[in-house]
C-alpha cells in the first residue's frame, strides 16, 4: 500500500512540477479519427510517447516530430488511424521520466451519422473566467469541438499564450479541438501552435454526413472564395456548415466587418445551400433568423433550410472569456443574449439540433433543423460543379409583367456589364458594372417606369479598361406585357 501511495505521489509530482512537459492539447491533420494528432511542450529534445488501448501501452513507443516554440519546444504525434468509441491510454516520457497515465477519448465511427460537437470561442482577456469556461467545456461529451478565434488578446505575446494554456488545461487536454484565426491572435505563434488539416488558415473535412469547412476572415478572401465555391459544389454530404471569427450579421461595433463579402462568401452559401454559418468576435450570443440574401436582404425567410427559398442559420457563440456585450436590434435577430455561453450541435442523420448553454448549464435557446430523406426529391440539393464556360440564359418568365429574373454563369473570375436596351439599341438601365467571381450569378430586374413593348439585354465581359480577363457578349429579347 505504502509503495502504491509513493507511486501515485512520484508521478504527480513529475506531471506537476517538470517545466520539460507541458500544455498538451489535440489537433488534427483529417478527421476525427484520421489525422489525430497529440501536441506538447517540452524543454527537452529527446521526448518520446508510448500509447494504446489499455494502460499497458501495447501499441508501442515512439518519437515526438519536434519543432521549435516560443518557449523550448513543440512536439507532435500524429497517431495512426484510431478505433472509434475507444480511450486511448498513452504516456509521455521527458527528462528521463514517464508521465503518468493520461487518457483521450476518441470520437464515434467516422461513417456515422450520429455525432455531436460544440461551437464557441473569444475567451481572451479575464483568464479566470477562460478557465470557468473551459472546466464546463471539459464536463461535456462531444466528438470535437470548432474554436471561434480569438484564443488570446495578443497573438505576439507569449505570456498570453502560456495562461491560456494553464487555465485552459482541463479541457485542452482531453479534447480534440479545431480552431479558426480571430483579429487578436493571427499569427506566426498561432499558426506554430495548432495542427490543422490542409494549410491550416483555411481547410475541410468530413465527418459523417457532414462536411465542415474553416474560413479565415483576417486575409484572402478570393483565393478562399474560389477554394469555398469548389468544396461546395464537389460535396456530396448532407448537412454543410461552416465557422470563420467574424460573423456577418452582429450588432455594435462589429456590425459592418463582413459586408463587403456579402456577394461572394454569403452568396455561395446561399447557392449552395449551406446550413449553419458559425462565428464568434461579438462577446454574446445570437441567433439570426432564416436569412437568404438572394431572397431579400432586409427581411428574413420563413424556414431554415438548404432548399432554394430557405435560410442560412447563423450563430454568434462569442464568450468563453471575453468582455460580455450588450446585445442589439437587428431585423435578422431571433435571439440574443448578453451572457458567456457555448452551443452543442447533435446531429441524427436528417435531423439537426443546436442547445445553447450559459456557463452554469443553463439552457438558453434551441433550435432544431430537420431534411428530409434522399427519397424525397423536393428535399434533395444536388450539388453544382462550378461553370465551364460563359453563358447567359433567357429570362424567366417571359413575357412578364412585374419583375423578371435573369440568369448567367461565369466560368472565370471577370468585369461584368449587364444592361437593358430598348427596340432603338439606346440604353435604358444598368443591371451590373463590377468585377465578379466565377459562378453562377441571378439578378432579379423591377422596371419602374417602362411601357409595354420589346426589349434587349446584354451580358458583356471583360469590357473595363482597367480590368483583364476573357471577353464574351451575349444579348436576348425580353418582353414587358402589363
Amino acid at each position: 500500500m505504502k509503495k502504491l501511495v509513493f507511486v501515485i505521489l512520484f508521478n504527480f509530482i513529475c506531471d506537476q512540477l517538470l517545466f520539460a512537459q507541458k500544455h498538451i492539447h489535440w489537433g488534427s491533420t483529417g478527421d476525427p479519427l484520421n489525422g489525430l494528432v497529440v501536441s506538447w511542450q517540452s524543454a527537452e529534445t529527446s521526448d518520446q510517447i508510448k500509447w494504446g488501448y489499455t494502460d499497458s501501452y501495447e501499441q508501442g513507443t515512439y518519437s515526438g516530430e519536434l519543432r521549435n516554440n516560443y518557449e523550448g519546444y513543440l512536439y507532435d504525434y500524429e497517431f495512426p488511424t484510431v478505433n472509434p468509441s475507444s480511450t486511448i491510454h498513452y504516456s509521455i516520457f521527458t527528462n528521463g521520466v514517464w508521465t503518468s497515465n493520461k487518457t483521450f477519448q476518441t470520437s464515434v465511427s467516422q461513417n456515422s451519422t450520429s455525432f455531436s460537437f460544440i461551437a464557441g470561442g473569444d475567451s481572451r482577456t479575464y483568464m479566470d473566467d477562460w478557465q470557468l469556461s473551459a472546466n464546463k467545456l471539459a464536463t461535456e461529451s462531444v466528438d470535437f469541438h470548432l474554436f471561434m478565434g480569438d484564443h488570446v488578446n495578443s497573438g505576439s505575446s507569449t505570456s498570453d499564450w502560456t495562461n491560456w494554456f494553464d487555465y485552459g488545461k482541463n479541457f485542452l487536454g482531453t479534447n480534440l479541438i479545431y480552431h479558426t484565426g480571430g483579429n487578436h491572435e493571427y499569427s506566426p505563434i498561432y499558426l506554430n501552435q495548432f495542427v490543422m488539416p490542409e494549410n491550416e488558415r483555411w481547410y475541410s473535412f468530413e465527418f459523417g454526413n457532414t462536411l465542415f469547412i474553416c474560413l479565415l476572415s483576417e486575409e484572402d478572401f478570393i483565393s478562399q472564395y474560389i477554394w469555398l465555391l469548389n468544396e461546395l459544389a464537389t460535396t456530396t454530404k448532407k448537412w454543410k456548415i461552416v465557422f470563420f471569427h467574424k460573423p456577418f450579421f452582429t450588432t455594435g461595433s462589429h456590425a459592418n466587418d463582413m459586408n463587403s463579402y456579402r456577394n461572394t462568401w454569403w452568396k455561395a452559401f446561399d447557392n449552395y445551400g449551406v446550413d449553419v454559418i458559425l462565428g464568434g468576435h461579438t462577446h454574446y450570443y445570437l441567433r439570426t433568423k432564416p436569412i437568404n440574401l438572394n431572397i431579400s436582404t432586409t427581411s428574413a425567410v420563413d424556414k431554415y433550410g438548404s432548399n432554394p427559398g430557405e435560410g442560412r442559420l447563423q450563430i454568434v457563440a462569442g464568450s468563453y472569456g471575453a468582455p460580455v456585450k450588450e446585445t442589439g436590434s437587428e431585423w435578422f435577430i431571433e435571439q440574443n443574449l448578453s451572457t458567456m455561453n457555448y452551443t452543442k450541435f447533435e446531429i441524427n442523420d436528417s435531423l439537426l439540433n443546436m442547445n445553447a448553454y450559459n456557463m452554469s448549464g443553463t439552457l438558453i435557446d434551441k433550435v432544431t433543423i430537420t431534411k428530409g430523406k434522399a427519397t424525397d426529391a423536393e428535399d434533395v440539393i444536388v450539388s453544382k460543379p462550378l461553370p465551364t464556360e460563359f453563358s447567359l440564359s433567357q429570362n424567366f418568365p417571359n413575357p412578364f409583367s412585374y419583375s423578371t429574373t435573369i440568369n448567367y454563369s461565369l466560368s472565370k473570375s471577370v468585369y461584368v456589364s449587364l444592361k437593358i436596351y430598348n427596340y432603338l439599341g439606346q440604353e435604358i438601365e444598368t443591371l451590373v458594372d463590377e468585377y465578379q467571381f466565377i459562378g453562377d450569378h441571378q439578378i432579379n430586374w423591377i422596371p419602374e417606369v417602362l411601357t409595354n413593348g420589346i426589349y434587349f439585354y446584354k451580358l458583356e465581359t471583360g469590357t473595363s479598361s482597367t480590368s483583364s480577363g476573357q471577353s464574351f457578349s451575349e444579348t436576348k429579347i425580353l418582353i414587358l406585357q402589363k
